[in-house]
């Protein structure tokens, strides 16, 4: 290991003392440590900076420090190069975290010696399709996909098809499409079952359904999911429909009335790494306190 990349937000408490941290493990060992720029301003360490967030993917690992949201936040700069994923729990659930911050010497020795355990997950991929044309590409996301109201408190219809089939017409705040991963996250808010994260399936949960027979339900991760969105109520301007396509809720994209997002599965995957094996149903247990 010749390189490590750091996510993480300076203003999050312990972020610049682990970082400090790994500056000082790494340095015996001549492995490079690279940050996102705001953090390395706060180091004082400009001369460690990624240009561009993008530039952290080169490094052989990924250090996340923060809670879930870094951990997505870092599978997805690290997919496209194959590049695994450490995460620091600094966050209040930590459902995708791997290391509490006063292990991170422990963890520090683990990764150097090749002592760790790579966890893959699916990733769905999404694209938003306006008149016929493809206007936003390869939205990875780890979690979900969402298309849901940004202002209006007014009911949006969604069109939802499975394969070409039509499965809904929906009144509703939203829909959520959630990978197994993502089921720990909105998706559960929302209603939706727990799901192991090796079934390979999509979850599709409406947000505040206006009907008591619209339940969450789940597809194959082999079909492809399209939502057209629409309106409900009275005829509004195409420039006044105030909804967005939002991935693993960091990503942002604004649709117009006709809009159609489809969403499939990824061919890449997340590598996450742990420093044991670990049981799904032992991590679900702690978390969720069913002990």
């Amino acid at each position: 290991m010749k390189s490590i990349g750091i996510v993480g937000t300076p203003a999050k408490p312990q972020v610049l003392e682990l970082s400090r941290r790994i500056l000082e493990l790494a340095k015996p060992h001549g492995i490079k440590v690279l940050f996102q720029q705001e953090c390395a301003i706060a180091l004082g360490r400009e001369d460690l900076a990624s240009e561009q967030d993008t530039d952290l993917a080169e490094c052989d690992v990924l250090v996340s420090l923060g809670g879930d949201g870094t951990v997505l936040q870092a599978a997805r700069l690290a997919v496209p190069n194959n590049k695994p994923v450490l995460s620091v729990d600094l966050g209040r659930l930590g459902f995708l975290a791997a290391v509490p911050p006063d292990e991170i010497d422990s963890a520090f020795e683990a990764l150097i010696s090749d002592k760790t355990f790579i966890l893959e997950r699916m990733l769905l991929e999404a694209e938003v399709v306006r008149k016929g044309k493809v206007i936003s590409s390869g939205l990875l996301g780890l979690n979900d996909a969402v298309v849901a109201k940004s202002a209006l408190a007014r009911i949006l219809r969604l069109s939802i098809m499975v394969h070409g089939d039509l499965v809904a017409q929906t009144r509703a705040d939203g829909l959520i499409i959630s990978t197994p991963t993502g089921s720990t996250a909105y998706a559960l808010s929302a209603g939706g079952p727990i799901v192991h994260p090796d079934v390979p399936l999509f979850l599709l949960c409406p947000i505040c359904p206006h009907s008591l027979t619209q339940r969450p339900f789940a597809v194959s991760s082999n079909e492809v999911i399209e939502v057209r969105t629409e309106w409900e109520g009275d005829e509004v301007a195409e420039g006044e429909l105030e909804v967005m396509l939002t991935i693993d809720g960091q990503i942002g994209v604004p649709l117009r009335i006709g809009d159609v997002v489809r969403v499939q599965k990824s061919p890449h995957r997340a590598k996450l790494m742990r420093m044991k094996e670990e049981s799904f149903y032992e991590r679900l247990r702690t978390k969720m306190g069913w002990q």
